[in-house]
């Protein structure tokens, strides 16, 4: 059965919803929807069906035909990622939110980019979302604001750091559904860093005897925790 188009909406559904200029572009330009086509449109609450009731030169308007509440997951998992170069860190957002990562929380480490512009910060929310439509999650990956690595108070029933040399040498046992993770820059933490993230609550495991770059890190720890999840 042929999947709907979706586009996620970001304020509260009406009876008729008019899509902004990206949206509306995205629904006639990258989906090829017309009008009285079809669509899913998807919020922070709801997942919507509706019919394209014009789709003109200046925007598409969806009639609502029918909503439920989003699944929202039963679990949740928390990432702490040290901030990467534009390009990595775009790819890890995507990937996080595809993985079905709850939470992300960028974090400015000590080998880490030293800020994070708002500019960045929104593009990382429009990313999660864009990759959330990708692979039809419901549940969006909320987009933390920033936090420095020293302040860092992890909450999480079991809370997870991968470190190339010094953790427990083999693959966490996961029996909680509530977890976090941290990920840390190129180079790795310093040796006060990583002092400080176990005496904070994080138990350092070593699943692989390879040095890896941060973003295969990334991808690799989150899925392995994400399957881990799921059994």
């Amino acid at each position: 059965m042929r999947r709907l188009r979706r586009v996620y909406f970001d304020y509260e559904l009406t009876p008729v919803i008019e899509l902004d200029e990206n949206q509306s572009r995205k629904l006639k330009t990258v989906l090829r929807a017309e009008q009285g086509d079809i669509v899913e449109i998807l919020t922070k609450e709801y997942l919507a069906e509706g019919e394209i009731y014009i789709a003109g030169k200046k925007g598409v308007q969806v009639r609502i035909l029918k909503k439920r509440p989003v699944c929202i997951p039963d679990y949740k998992f928390i990432v702490y990622q040290c901030i990467a170069k534009r390009e990595y860190m775009d790819f890890i957002i995507e990937k996080y939110s595809e993985l079905g990562v709850t939470d992300i929380i960028p974090v400015i480490s000590n080998r880490s980019l030293d800020s994070l512009k708002s500019s960045a910060y929104e593009r990382y929310i429009q990313i999660a979302k864009e990759a959330a439509m990708q692979c039809e999650r419901e549940a969006v990956a909320v987009i933390h604001p920033v936090q420095k690595l020293e302040r860092i108070k992890p909450a999480a029933d079991e809370n997870i750091l991968f470190h190339e040399r010094l953790g427990e040498k083999s693959i966490p046992k996961i029996t909680s559904k509530n977890i976090s993770i941290i990920i840390g820059p190129e180079g790795g933490f310093t040796d006060k860093e990583y002092s400080y993230l176990i005496n904070a609550g994080f138990k350092a495991h070593t699943p692989i005897n390879t040095i890896l770059k941060a973003e295969t890190a990334a991808v690799l720890f989150a899925g392995l925790v994400r399957l881990s999840i799921n059994e």
